[in-house]
């Protein structure tokens, strides 16, 4: 994980933040609707190697996307689903995020890529699990807005 980006940083958060949340990675669909011209970071692009990834093995997730702005910091909502029940619902700040893959804030405005790898547990349940990922900066303004739903 050498590369800041906060996107990067939110997908960590999805796949490693809590251990029934790992595994959703092996079939993903992303959904940036919600992603706007009114939202910080622009053109989000994430990528899974291997893809689709398998339990038991480690999964680098690549993201990408643009900056319009500085970021300084800011505020990152993850509420993390395995069918109706919530597995995650946490709050982290975006600087202690970016600390986390040896950056640190504020965050330039530009092009922005990063990568990170996590394990995929082998003994996690199947089913359905969906995430909804909401950001804000240091002025309370849109930063990132997306969905994942992903089955096991």
């Amino acid at each position: 994980m050498k590369v800041a980006i906060v996107f990067a940083a939110i997908c960590l958060v999805l796949a490693t933040a809590h251990p029934l949340v790992k595994e959703p990675l092996s079939s993903c669909d992303i959904d940036v609707s919600c992603d706007d011209s009114s939202y910080d970071l622009q053109d989000l692009k994430i990528s899974f190697t291997p893809d689709p990834p398998e339990k038991g093995q480690n999964v680098t997730i690549t993201a990408s996307g643009t900056l319009n702005k500085q970021i300084s910091g800011g505020k990152i909502k993850v509420v993390a689903k395995y069918g109706i029940i919530t597995v995650l619902d946490q709050t982290y700040d975006v600087c202690d995020l970016v600390k986390e893959i040896g950056k640190s804030c504020p965050i330039p405005a530009g092009p922005l890529s990063g990568s990170g790898t996590t394990a995929v547990p082998k003994d996690i349940p199947g089913g359905k699990y969906t995430a909804d990922i909401t950001g804000t900066d240091q002025s309370g303004g849109k930063l990132v807005c997306l969905q994942a739903t992903c089955h096991v």
